[in-house]
């Protein structure tokens, strides 16, 4: 089967690169619960997957304690490649309704993240600055602008600096479904962006311009390279400072907090504007205010 032909390669192609990696791990995992564990899933016939493979799935995925949404990346992934197998002629429409007849695991889970407190976020700036090496000033910007955006760590590693308005504190982002997003930061974060451009424009040998992007990767012996920083190196430097002050941080952490103060210092409809996000519900699910404040609002309900 030519690329042309092939609906894994058409659905991937369809994708943001962020994204087709996820897919891709997801749709591997899936292709060897399936039977095809020896297959390259390039080769493996998804056309001919039935009903009751996909039900199948749900069920193992169930079994082994897959949350529910999970289940729905896994659901979304099949659908998302027997979609491209119709347009592609490769099966009937009735084929198709059949598959995506068939439902994902129902039910929520609560959320692993965590509300990151502005005394943390101070802790870890004290801690990026006390910092001797490159990483110190590139950590402190990239922690800066996830924090002081709410952007997610994807669109922060594809940021360009012809994206950035310093003028208008307001950077220019990519953002899920290929959508273009203005998203604004506080002067505080900007300070930090500013500073460590600065620095890696004063590294640079005579004559040579600065780089496209914003944030580098630094090698072993503080050696800043001319590399756009990855997504995975966000997840990094997240864990690595989040250890140094004795907290587990996730990169998502970080647009959880900046959703979150929105909420409590404005309002949700504001949040659901800052945060892009179409369902006010999806919001919503981003207020990690904590038990304790949940337990003062029920304590004021007197008789």
């Amino acid at each position: 089967m030519s690329d042309l032909q092939n609906p894994l390669l058409q659905y991937l192609a369809r994708l943001m690169p962020s994204s087709r990696t996820t897919m891709q791990y997801v749709l591997q995992d899936a292709a060897d619960r399936l039977g095809f564990d020896d297959a390259d899933i390039r080769d493996v016939p998804w056309h001919l997957l039935e009903p009751g493979h996909v039900t199948s799935l749900v069920a193992a995925l169930r079994e082994d304690g897959y949350a529910p949404n999970t289940t729905s990346l896994y659901v979304n992934a099949v659908r998302g490649v027997m979609n491209e197998a119709w347009r592609l002629s490769l099966i009937d429409q009735d084929h198709l309704l059949k598959i995506r007849s068939v439902k994902p695991m129902q039910g929520t889970r609560l959320g692993n993240g965590r509300n990151l407190k502005r005394s943390l976020i101070r802790d870890l700036m004290e801690v990026c600055a006390s910092d001797p090496r490159p990483q110190g000033l590139r950590d402190a910007a990239v922690i800066a602008i996830l924090y002081g955006s709410g952007m997610r760590k994807s669109e922060s590693v594809n940021l360009d600096l012809t994206q950035v308005d310093f003028s208008e504190r307001s950077l220019r982002v990519v953002g899920k479904g290929n959508k273009e997003l203005i998203k604004y930061a506080p002067s505080w974060a900007f300070t930090h962006l500013e500073t460590w451009l600065a620095f890696r424009r004063s590294q640079l040998p005579a004559g040579q311009a600065d780089d496209g992007f914003l944030f580098n990767r630094i090698r072993r012996g503080a050696h800043i390279t001319r590399e756009r920083i990855t997504k995975y190196a966000i997840y990094y430097i997240a864990r690595q400072r989040g250890a140094q002050v004795g907290v587990k941080i996730m990169p998502h952490d970080f647009r959880r907090s900046f959703i979150t103060r929105v909420i409590e210092e404005h309002d949700l409809s504001i949040a659901q504007k800052l945060a892009h996000h179409t369902n006010i519900q999806t919001t919503a699910a981003y207020d990690m205010r904590d038990d304790n404040e949940r337990r003062r609002a029920v304590d004021r309900f007197d008789l």
